[in-house]
């Protein structure tokens, strides 16, 4: 199947939030004995982590391009 860029992007970065944040809710369930409230709020917080991260590596990207851009127009 062909995706877009973005979509692929997208289920790639919630497929990472998932698999961080499965391995935090499991040793938080399994290891503090907290119930599975604890399971679903890491899901939730880490696929939100990961869209964030992703989010401001993209924006540094597009102001590094723009300096160089700027740079070069200088010159």
């Amino acid at each position: 199947m062909f995706y877009s860029v973005t979509f692929q992007k997208i289920i790639y970065l919630t497929a990472i939030g998932v698999i961080i944040g499965a391995v935090v809710g499991f040793s938080a369930v399994l290891g503090f004995d907290l119930g599975g409230t604890a399971f679903i709020l890491s899901m939730f917080l880490s696929i939100l982590l990961v869209y964030v991260t992703a989010m401001y590596a993209e924006l540094y990207h597009i102001r590094e391009a723009i300096n160089k851009q700027r740079r070069e127009d200088r010159a």
